[in-house]
């Protein structure tokens, strides 16, 4: 790997795959956060129901597990940099089906809009993820993954973090499709960058045993209530939000924080777990983190709520990179069945949540519903620092 200097080389720093990485998830990012967050609130002011949406996260979940399995399959004949551009590309095909939302929904009908959302949404994140995770454990060593980490996310974070806001100021100012269309503009460059970066040579054999993995259920039960924080924070909660009448501005107000915290926790905890371990900082990310969840939906003003998220974004800056971290250091010997494993147990987790929201859909409030799931998702995420404690599989 190449080494870090004080002294900026411009010529290694272009020549060094990890560095664009960085560089291609930064302009990603920053897309994807303009827009990303508020999908589901766009959805709910065209017309669908929160049952619809429900049922749109659901099949994109279940759609998402296959095309992982698919996509690492054929990864090492595709090429990682050919599939991360080509999910970039059909990620503005995405966007390009949300702008012409309206036409699409008046000539095919709902259900078959949300088809293809789900799929231009499913398969290049599989794309985007599976040859992401490839791309980074090829370019590292296993020896200081964390403060790699820690720069890969932390980075395009620093300079995304306004980026939930800007959108929310667009949205607000114009309207969706302009959000839409400058995160076309933004993958379009993010496509670019990674034209100029060699390709990298990836095995990939995957074996159904291996990601089922019944010997480490103490990992897998890791990722699963992984996946359950993170349909929490990335689904459930913005919609929450908006049901409770928050306004977009508003809800990009509290992103915005959050971000802020989150982009520093995060290279610092990457960092620390290579030197110190992920145990401890995972636990008391876990704990911080779960708390957080449970208290922000208690709360009944806009300042608590913005207190209580930045709380989630330094808490859960510090559990990611503890936990990713420590998959990236045991996944180089199995790169493939590693990945496809955590995928698999992280969407189950997913699903799981909300399956739970839409049965709660049934006999509670809409808010209520979506609150109580949220406080479930707090309560899983502060057990979790139990199962870190005694997790042998991928904690050190």
């Amino acid at each position: 790997m190449h080494k870090y200097h004080y002294q900026l080389n411009i010529k290694k720093f272009l020549n060094n795959r990890y560095n664009d990485l960085v560089i291609a998830d930064t302009f990603r990012d920053f897309a994807l956060s303009l827009a990303a967050l508020y999908i589901p609130i766009f959805l709910l002011e065209n017309g669908f129901s929160l049952f619809d949406i429900c049922y749109y996260e659901f099949a994109l979940f279940v759609v998402c597990i296959f095309s992982h399995y698919f996509v690492l399959t054929y990864l090492p004949k595709w090429g990682i940099k050919r599939s991360l551009i080509v999910s970039y590309l059909l990620t503005i095909v995405f966007y390009i089906t949300l702008y012409f939302s309206k036409d699409l929904i008046s000539d095919l009908g709902k259900l078959s809009f949300l088809f293809f959302i789900t799929v231009f949404n499913a398969i290049p994140s599989a794309l985007y993820w599976s040859a992401h995770h490839v791309y980074f454990i090829e370019t590292t060593d296993g020896k200081n993954d964390g403060k790699k980490l820690g720069i890969l996310v932390g980075i395009p974070t620093i300079l995304c973090i306004a980026s939930p806001f800007i959108g929310s100021l667009i949205i607000t100012n114009y309207n969706f499709y302009g959000s839409f269309i400058i995160s076309m503009i933004l993958m379009v460059f993010a496509s670019w960058v990674l034209t100029f970066s060699n390709d990298i040579v990836s095995d990939s054999q995957l074996e159904i045993k291996k990601i089922i993995d019944k010997n480490s259920m103490r990992k897998n039960l890791i990722f699963i209530l992984q996946g359950i924080g993170y349909s929490a924070t990335s689904f459930i909660w913005p919609v929450l939000l908006f049901l409770m009448s928050v306004k977009l501005i508003s809800l990009g107000f509290l992103f915005l924080f959050s971000n802020i915290v989150s982009a520093a926790t995060t290279y610092l905890g990457g960092k620390n777990s290579d030197t110190k371990g992920s145990r401890k900082i995972g636990r008391i990310g876990a704990t911080g983190h779960g708390l957080s969840l449970i208290f922000r939906v208690l709360s009944n003003t806009i300042f608590t709520m913005t207190a209580f998220q930045t709380m989630g974004g330094f808490f859960g800056g510090l559990l990611d990179m503890a936990l990713d971290s420590s998959f990236f250091k045991h996944s180089h010997k199995d790169i493939a069945n590693s990945i496809m494993n955590r995928e698999f147990y992280m969407y189950i987790g997913r699903i799981i949540l909300l399956i739970i929201l839409i049965v709660s859909l049934n006999f509670l409030s809409p808010i209520k519903a979506f609150a109580s799931s949220i406080i479930i998702a707090g309560i899983t995420t502060f057990l979790l620092n139990l199962v870190i404690k005694t997790d042998q599989s991928i904690i050190n």
